[in-house]
């Protein structure tokens, strides 16, 4: 690594730290959004007393005339979540972790999540540019992709893995 791509990371870095002092929230809350902006995907996180995940909504900002687009990504820190309400029933495949294969899961289409604390960061890759917002307590509702990421993540947060049916279940066509 050179040393103004060293640089670079320790300001990134240090920039991370302190979100922590900025919102007032214990840091190690934090590690799933970190971990959902520097790794990609949603995350969940539990020690003594805290809980708290990360969800991935993202947006296709597309110009069809320039033909240009980016995808804007807003990450969802929850701090101590609780899953309300889940509604309808999504067949998808999932893969978690080290599991060896994707699995055939069933997901709620909509659930409702409030949470003590919530920190939102939007993510713009044209602009370059992070921003992130304090919703204090929040109850809020999502759908698709970011519903099934925010189920996978609170059975994590509940001790439970995902289950599902093996891949060999499918037939080819």
């Amino acid at each position: 690594m050179e040393t103004d791509e060293i640089r670079e990371e320790l300001i990134f870095a240090a920039q991370e730290a302190a979100l922590a002092e900025r919102f007032g929230i214990p840091a190690d809350a934090l590690v799933p959004l970190l971990f959902s902006l520097r790794y990609g995907g949603d995350w969940s996180y539990a020690a003594e007393g805290l809980t708290a995940i990360s969800a991935v909504k993202k947006t296709t900002v597309y110009d069809d005339e320039r033909l240009i687009g980016y995808s804007l990504e807003e990450i969802f820190l929850f701090v101590d979540p609780v899953l309300l309400h889940r509604e309808g029933t999504v067949h998808r495949l999932e893969k978690c972790g080290s599991a060896p294969a994707r699995l055939l899961v069933k997901r709620p289409y909509r659930v409702r999540l409030g949470a003590r604390r919530a920190i939102k960061m939007t993510v713009n890759p044209l602009e370059k540019t992070i921003r992130a917002e304090d919703l204090g307590a929040v109850e809020e509702v999502f759908s698709g992709s970011t519903a099934y990421g925010i189920d996978h993540e609170m059975e994590h947060l509940a001790g439970r893995e995902i289950r599902g049916e093996g891949l060999r279940v499918f037939r080819f066509g």
